[in-house]
């Protein structure tokens, strides 16, 4: 990728997460990763939460995805 694609990147990742958060209620936390399709290893990442919980997050959804299991919801989807 480019730099001014990486730029562009991080520029709509931090405008993606703004109005997540102008949006979303108190307490949730945002992450969002983008990737390449077919370049293993290539990802990007922006959250407004600390790492570790983000860490703890981002493994419980793969295992979940693993599993095939359904991920709980606080409202009706």
């Amino acid at each position: 990728m480019g730099k001014s694609k990486e730029i562009l990147t991080g520029d709509l990742m931090r405008t993606l997460i703004s109005a997540c958060k102008s949006v979303l209620p108190e307490g949730w936390g945002i992450t969002i990763l983008t990737y390449q399709h077919n370049k293993p290893g290539i990802a990007n990442y922006i959250s407004d939460s600390e790492r570790a919980d983000m860490i703890k997050m981002l493994r419980e959804t793969a295992d979940r995805l693993e599993n095939k299991q359904d991920f709980p919801s606080v409202e009706q989807n």
